[in-house]
């Protein structure tokens, strides 16, 4: 497959949460999904968990033209990919009422967060000491963005890696070139090595953050967004 740039598609999973849209889509997605979104209680959980599959079918027949169902494998250390599809990777994340897909030829993690209360202590506790030195010099009024931003770099790396929360946050460091967090400025090291990769931040809606990682700096720029209340997939 020729090489192509990362692309994000987020979608709004509200339409979802209509039983009868819900039940549809149901009807489509893998039996594994099935049984995971009918073990959630509540049916805004319901619909994030059916969205990310729905999304993700949608985002891959626009792309490249594939439909019908995805196998899905696990590697060694947990991290889905497409069995059929070996050249091309993909990425899941949602959180509020919104799912986001990344579509890569490269190693690719992201990572979506609703910007709720700020919990100081969980920094305190999860992040690198130079990571807490950086967000507690923050002015105030700054430091909720900081530490949404912190955390969803750090997720989307520990899902670029495959390993997730088997990589402990506090064993590698998001290190930053002066006070202002840009994806030009932004560095992941692991003890003193700087590991190869790219970062980039995404305007989406307002009170969420998104960031991508991948080991390719080929992205598109601006988020694709995707109707789940449309044709059926």
């Amino acid at each position: 497959m020729n090489e192509f740039k990362t692309q994000i598609f987020i979608a709004d999973t509200m339409p979802l949460q209509n039983p009868k849209i819900l039940q549809k889509y149901l009807d489509q997605v893998t039996t594994e999904r099935r049984e995971k979104v009918v073990r959630q209680k509540s049916i805004q959980s319901q619909a994030l968990s059916l969205g990310a599959e729905v999304l993700m079918k949608k985002a891959m027949l626009k792309s490249f033209g594939i439909k019908g169902n995805l196998i899905i494998e696990k590697s060694e250390q947990g991290k889905p990919r497409l069995l059929k599809h070996s050249g091309i990777h993909y990425n899941l994340s949602h959180s509020g009422n919104y799912v986001v897909c990344a579509l890569s030829n490269k190693a690719v993690g992201l990572d979506l967060q609703k910007m709720d209360r700020l919990n100081l202590d969980l920094a305190t506790r999860y992040f690198a000491q130079e990571e807490v030195v950086w967000l507690f010099d923050l002015p105030v009024e700054k430091q909720k963005k900081g530490f949404f931003d912190l955390w969803t770099i750090k997720e989307s790396y520990m899902k670029f890696t495959g390993r997730g929360f088997a990589l402990p946050m506090s064993s590698f460091t998001v290190r930053l070139e002066g006070k202002l967090l840009d994806a030009g400025g932004v560095s992941i090291f692991e003890g003193e090595e700087k590991v190869s990769v790219f970062l980039k931040e995404y305007k989406c809606p307002e009170n969420y953050v998104l960031w991508c990682c991948s080991s390719s700096s080929n992205f598109e720029e601006v988020l694709e967004w995707m109707d789940l209340e449309g044709d059926l997939i």
